[in-house]
């Protein structure tokens, strides 16, 4: 299960193939851009996962992860950023570092 605030990001340990629906504001992303999510162990740290994001529909997206990317996290704290590309070149960084948190199953 994902809960959100603000842009911190929590999910249960060892949760996969629940959509988080996004939505990108003040810009429009084309069918040609990419979205690209990046998590990590900490602040410039090893980077875990990357998943990446095309042909955007209104702005709209889903992040989900797979039963295999969801084992790379295990209970404790990390950070993701989410980037935007444009035919191959850096556009800018949407969220620059945020938590996720992944917490324990009950």
């Amino acid at each position: 299960m994902w809960e959100v605030y603000k842009h911190t990001l929590q999910m249960v340990e060892g949760d996969f193939g629940l959509a988080l629906p996004f939505d990108v504001n003040g810009t429009d992303i084309t069918a040609n851009d990419v979205l690209r999510f990046t998590f990590k162990d900490k602040l410039n740290g090893e980077t875990l996962l990357t998943k990446e994001y095309t042909d955007i529909q209104e702005n709209s997206a889903q992040l989900m992860l797979t039963e295999e990317e969801s084992a790379l996290f295990r209970v404790g704290d990390y950070v993701y950023s989410l980037d935007w590309y444009q035919d191959g070149v850096f556009m800018v960084n949407l969220i620059k570092c945020a938590a996720f948190k992944v917490v324990e199953k009950a």
